[in-house]
C-alpha cells in the first residue's frame, strides 16, 4: 500500500510538472504573439505618423505656389520631424529584407528632404518681381519644386504600401495569436480540469483501497464484539494483510484467554453453586449495605427462595428478629477488615427459624469491595447436641433411676404394705382414714414416677410387626376415653372426630409401644379441654416421603410458644401433677421406630401433635 501512495504520489507531481511546463510553454508563445502584436501596432503608427510628417511637408512644399508661403524655419522643423520618425523605424530589430526596406525608405525619405529644402533655396533666390497692373507678384521656379513633388508622391505611395503591408501582416499576427490564445485557454482548460478528475481519480481508487480493507475491519471487529471469535480476516493484501495477520491472532488469543477464563470460571461457578453451605455475596454501598448480589444453589434450597428472588432481597431479611437487631455491629466489623464467625437464627420463606453458622469478611475485586457470607444450617448439629444432651439426660436418669429402684423401692414397698394393714384397724376413725388412703395414693404416685423413669431410662426394645395403624388407634380411643362422663353430652362434654384415610398402608412397628404413645396423647389432649372441646385424630399418608402421619388435635387453650420448645425434654411439665415423663418417653419410642414428632399451636386454638412414621419398605425390613 506504501509502494501504491508512493508511485500515486509522484505520478501526480509529474502530471503536475508536465502541466506547468506546457502551460509556461503556451503562456510564454502567447507573451511573445502579443509582444509582436503590440511591435506592429507601434509600426504601424510609426508609419502612419510618417505618412502625416510626409504630408506636412508635402503641404509646406505646395504652399510655394500660394501667396502665402511656409517659412523656411517651420519648413525644416517639418523635414527634421520626418526624419526623426524614418530614423525610429530602423531602431528595432528586423529581419534583413525589412532592414532593407527601410534603409530604401529613410534614403527617400532624406532625399525627399533634400528636395523639398532645395526647393524652398531656390524659391528664395529666384525671386522675380514683377508689379502688374499696381500689385507685386512673386515668381517661382517650377523646376525644383516639381522635383521635390515627384519624389514625395513616390515616397507617399511607399509609405502606403508599407502600411498595407504592415496592416495584413498584423491582421495575420492577430489572427494567429489569437488562436493560440484559444488553443491556449483550450489547453489551460483541459489541464484545470484534468487536475480534479486525476485527484478524484486517485481519491476513489485510494478510498476503494483503503475503506474496503477498513470495512472488512470493522465487520470483523463488530463480529468479534457479538462474540464470533471463530471469524478471521482474509483476501486482504499489503499492509492491510499484515494487519489482518495480526488481528487474526488476536482473535486466537482472545479466544484462548477468554476459553481459559470460561473454564475457570465454570470450575468456579460449580464450586460456588454445588456448596453444600450457603454462600452470598453481599454489597456494601452504603444503602445497599447486605443487598445480595449473589447467592447460591445451596442458599436457595436452605432458606426456601428461589435465587432470583433472594437478588432482590437483603441479607438481614433471612435473620430472625433477634438475630437482626445485630445487624449493623456486625457489618461495622466486617467494613473494619474483620473476619466473623456467629451462630444466628435464619427464617425461610414459609416463616420456620433454623440455626445458621456464619462466616463473612470482605474481598475485593476491580477495585470495589464485596463480603463473602458463607451460612451452614446447623439444624442436624444442634439437635445432635440436644440428642447427645438427652443421652446424658437419660444416662443420669437411668443411674438414678437404678439407684432409686435399688434404695426406694423395697423400702417404699414396706411402707406401702404397713399403711395398708394400718388402714385396715377399725378402731381408726374415717378421718385417719382418709389420710392414710392419701398417702397410700401418694405412694402410687410414687411407684408410677418410679417405673416412668425406669421406662424412659431403659426402655424395652420394640418388637416390630406389620401393624395397621388405625387398629391401634381405634383400640386405643376405646380405652382412653372409656367411662368419661363427659362423652355423654352433659356439661363439659368432649367430641372425638376421626378423619382416617382410606387404604393407610401398613408401618414396621410394635403395637403395644404405639399403644402408650396414643393413650399418653389422647390424655394430654383431654387434660388440655377441661370445660369440654373435639379431639381429632387425623391419618394421611405422603406418596413423596412414603410417611404415614397421625395428628391429634385438641381445641384447648394452646401451648404458650416460649414453652413449645422445651415439651419433649424430660422431667418438664404443665400440670400440677405431672411427672413431665409422658412426652419424652412418646419422643423416644417414636424415635426408635425412625419416627418423629412434634407439637404446635393450631393457627384458631388448641394444639396440635403429628407423628411421622415410615411405610413398611423392604430396606426396612431388611434393616430391622
Amino acid at each position: 500500500m506504501k509502494k501504491k501512495i508512493f508511485i500515486a504520489l509522484i505520478a501526480a507531481c509529474l502530471f503536475a510538472l508536465i502541466g506547468g511546463a506546457i502551460l509556461l510553454v503556451l503562456i510564454d508563445r502567447a507573451a511573445s504573439n502579443y509582444d509582436e502584436l503590440v511591435m506592429l501596432h507601434q509600426v504601424e503608427i510609426l508609419r502612419q505618423q510618417l505618412l502625416l510628417e510626409i504630408r506636412k511637408v508635402g503641404a509646406d512644399l505646395s504652399s510655394l505656389t500660394t501667396e502665402h508661403p511656409q517659412s523656411a524655419d517651420a519648413v525644416d522643423n517639418h523635414v527634421t520631424v520626418m526624419d526623426n520618425v524614418v530614423k525610429s523605424c530602423s531602431g528595432c530589430h528586423h529581419s534583413e529584407i525589412v532592414t532593407e526596406k527601410i534603409n530604401d525608405l529613410q534614403r527617400h525619405t532624406n532625399e525627399y528632404g533634400r528636395a523639398v529644402e532645395k526647393a524652398f533655396s531656390s524659391a528664395a533666390s529666384g525671386l522675380v518681381r514683377e508689379v502688374k497692373r499696381g500689385s507685386r507678384v512673386q515668381q517661382r521656379r517650377p523646376g525644383d519644386q516639381e522635383q521635390a513633388r515627384l519624389i514625395g508622391d513616390s515616397l507617399v505611395g511607399k509609405v502606403d504600401a508599407i502600411i498595407v503591408l504592415t496592416k495584413k501582416k498584423l491582421a495575420d499576427t492577430t489572427q494567429e495569436a489569437a488562436l493560440i490564445s484559444y488553443r491556449t485557454k483550450i489547453i489551460v482548460v483541459m489541464v484545470v480540469a484534468a487536475g480534479p478528475v486525476l485527484i478524484a481519480l486517485f481519491g476513489f481508487l485510494a478510498s476503494r483501497s483503503l475503506t474496503k480493507p477498513i470495512r472488512t475491519l470493522v465487520g470483523a471487529a463488530r463480529k468479534l464484539k457479538g462474540g464470533s471469535l471463530d471469524h478471521r480476516i482474509t483476501g486482504l493484501k499489503d499492509e492491510f494483510a499484515e494487519l489482518a495477520v495480526a488481528f487474526n491472532d488476536m482473535a486466537a488469543s482472545l479466544k484462548d484467554n477468554l476459553t481459559a477464563v470460561e473454564e475457570s470460571e465454570g470450575r468456579y461457578r460449580h464450586l460456588f453453586d454445588s456448596a453444600a453451605d450457603a454462600i452470598f455475596i453481599l454489597d456494601v454501598e452504603g444503602d445497599r449495605a447486605g443487598k445480595i448480589l449473589q447467592a447460591n444453589r445451596a442458599a436457595a434450597e436452605m432458606h426456601g427462595y428461589p435465587v432470583e428472588e433472594l437478588l432482590n432481597m437483603n441479607i438481614n431479611g433471612l435473620n430472625s428478629a433477634d438475630s437482626a437487631l445485630g445487624f449493623s455491629s456486625r457489618m461495622q466489623r466486617i467494613l473494619r477488615g474483620q473476619w466473623i464467625r456467629a451462630e444466628l437464627n435464619h427464617r425461610r420463606k414459609d416463616g420456620t427459624i433454623f440455626p445458621v453458622e456464619i462466616g463473612a469478611g470482605l474481598f475485593e475485586v476491580g477495585g470495589r469491595k464485596y463480603i463473602l457470607d458463607i451460612d451452614r444450617d446447623i439444624t442436624e448439629r444442634k439437635l445432635a447436641e440436644e440428642s447427645l444432651q438427652r443421652a446424658q439426660q437419660i444416662r443420669t436418669s437411668a443411674e438414678l433411676a437404678t439407684g432409686m429402684a435399688h434404695e426406694i423401692k423395697n423400702p417404699l414397698a414396706g411402707i406401702k404394705l404397713s399403711i395398708e394393714m394400718l388402714l385396715e384397724e377399725q378402731q381408726l376413725s374415717e378421718d385417719n382414714k382418709t389420710v392414710i388412703r392419701k398417702v397410700i395414693d401418694e405412694i402410687k404416685r410414687i411407684e408410677k414416677l418410679m417405673k416412668g423413669l425406669l421406662s424412659f431410662a431403659r426402655p424395652p426394645k420394640p418388637h416390630l410387626a406389620h401393624t395397621d395403624v388405625h387398629e391401634v388407634l381405634e383400640a386405643v380411643i376405646g380405652l382412653a376415653l372409656h367411662d368419661r362422663p363427659s362423652l355423654q353430652g352433659g356439661a363439659g362434654s368432649i367430641h372425638l372426630v376421626k378423619v382416617f384415610e382410606q387404604s393407610l398402608p401398613t408401618i414396621l412397628a410394635d403395637p403395644m409401644q404405639l399403644k402408650q404413645v396414643f393413650m399418653n396423647l389422647l390424655l394430654n389432649a383431654v387434660d388440655a379441654m377441661p370445660g369440654g372441646g373435639t379431639i381429632t385424630v387425623k391419618t394421611s399418608f405422603e406418596p413423596s416421603s412414603r410417611n404415614i402421619l397421625i395428628d391429634i388435635s385438641d381445641t384447648g387453650s394452646g401451648i404458650d410458644a416460649s414453652v413449645l420448645p422445651q415439651m419433649f425434654k424430660p422431667f418438664y411439665t404443665t400440670k400440677p401433677k405431672g411427672t413431665g415423663l409422658g412426652l419424652a418417653i412418646s419422643k423416644r419410642l417414636i424415635e426408635d421406630h425412625g419416627g418423629t414428632i412434634q407439637i404446635e399451636n393450631n393457627a384458631e386454638r388448641g394444639a396440635t401433635v403429628r407423628i411421622c412414621l415410615p411405610e413398611v419398605t423392604s430396606e426396612r425390613i431388611m434393616s430391622v
